[in-house]
């Protein structure tokens, strides 16, 4: 009995069970139904690099580390939204998230010539329940890079977890290997396992983005929306494409 109480009454739980059902109840988009049915999907459209400066951002003379971010300002940013909305790629989030997106991390990630099996390097979940990263690849497709690992279908498996520790997994097995192209648009659920050990040294680097909705049985919700702002400096999606 202390099971079902638990199991069926915990908010992360409810969450869970109600956005997948809202899955099955109006029509999506193909690019949609393959968010709900595997958790990632690849766009057949591709950013526009040039329209970006990334001299700014990129160093390729020293990659000494395992991985590396800098912030991209908003200028910038700007400009990658307006074009990301061009093309459609908030429809389709929409259709998976919700209408009220918030925007945060913004940065480009590049991997260095280290390997690693710590932390992000390793199997896991993001544990903030259903949100969305968008991946840029920044460089020409080359299969020696550490690509987007990612378990298919795992984001719709993982139910509920108590402490860090859930979140991490040894060995997943079979892994979707997801590797871009220059331009090439990657989205995917961070609820889902992904990620892997690290075990490559090609550097690669993409445009990192992270969404996430705001409302009903969501993580940010009216209270604690002030306090997430100010801890993740959230961007509101319209002030981005507008």
């Amino acid at each position: 009995m202390n099971f079902f109480r638990y199991k069926f009454l915990n908010k992360r739980v409810v969450s869970q069970y109600y956005h997948n059902f809202l899955d099955h109840i109006y029509p999506k988009s193909l690019e949609a139904q393959k968010l709900i049915k595997n958790g990632f999907c690849k766009l057949n459209l591709k950013f526009p690099i040039e329209k970006i400066d990334l001299k700014k951002y990129l160093n390729y003379n020293n990659l000494d580390f395992v991985s590396d971010r800098k912030k991209i300002n908003f200028n910038d940013l700007k400009i990658i939204y307006k074009k990301l909305n061009n093309i459609g790629t908030f429809k389709i989030i929409k259709e998976y998230l919700g209408k009220d997106l918030l925007a945060y991390d913004n940065t480009i990630l590049t991997l260095g010539t280290k390997k690693s099996r710590d932390g992000s390097w390793q199997p896991h979940h993001d544990s903030k329940g259903r949100r969305l990263k968008i991946y840029i690849w920044l460089n020409d497709i080359n299969y020696n890079t550490h690509p987007l690992f990612y378990k298919k279908g795992s984001h719709r498996s993982i139910i509920n977890w108590k402490n860090y520790s859930d979140t991490r997994f040894k060995n997943e097995g079979d892994f979707e290997k997801i590797y871009g192209d220059l331009g090439s648009i990657i989205i995917f659920d961070t609820h889902g396992i992904h990620s892997n050990f690290k075990e490559t040294i090609e550097a690669r680097s993409v445009i990192e983005l992270t969404l996430e909705s705001k409302g009903f049985l969501r993580r940010v919700n009216k209270k604690n929306f002030k306090t997430e702002s100010l801890r993740l400096g959230y961007i509101k999606l319209n002030e981005l494409i507008n």
